[in-house]
């Protein structure tokens, strides 16, 4: 298992709705809190979980959602200068969007594995470290 790991927005959506994945960022949840190892998520993370939560079920859903994820045991980084840097150089040169490039950045930022079900990363997998949790159904490869 990976020192540092950064959970993407999939992976918390995984997690949050029982998906396929759940099972792994729980057991990233339960080393965190254990000390065993360093969780750390992107505020565009926040942001994507709580525009979804709230289209999906609604405002009040959404704002407990962000309760939850700021108790877990998950340092969320939020946007400076260099930070802004980072994710715009990949952005640049990968066809990711604004948000992933932030994560991915976060990734970089603390040379993290990052944990997804974004097929999206996989362009970047020389620059980041990367760990897939099983796809959506109906997803290639699943």
């Amino acid at each position: 298992m990976a020192d540092r790991v950064i959970l993407d927005t999939s992976a918390i959506l995984a997690l949050t709705g029982n998906k396929p994945g759940a099972d792994e960022v729980q057991t990233y949840l339960a080393e965190a809190i254990a000390g065993r190892m360093e969780l750390h998520g992107s505020f565009a993370s926040l942001t994507e979980v709580e525009y979804i939560t709230a289209r999906e079920e609604g405002a009040e859903a959404a704002r407990q959602r962000l309760t939850d994820l700021n108790a877990m045991p998950v340092q969320w980084l939020h946007s400076d200068a260099a930070l802004c840097h980072e994710a715009a150089r990949l952005k640049a040169a990968h066809k990711i969007s604004f948000a992933d490039a932030f994560v991915a950045a976060t990734a970089t930022r603390f040379d993290a594995t990052l944990v997804h079900k974004n097929p999206e990363f996989h362009a970047l997998a020389a620059e980041v470290k990367q760990h897939s949790l099983p796809p959506k159904s109906g997803a290639p490869g699943s």
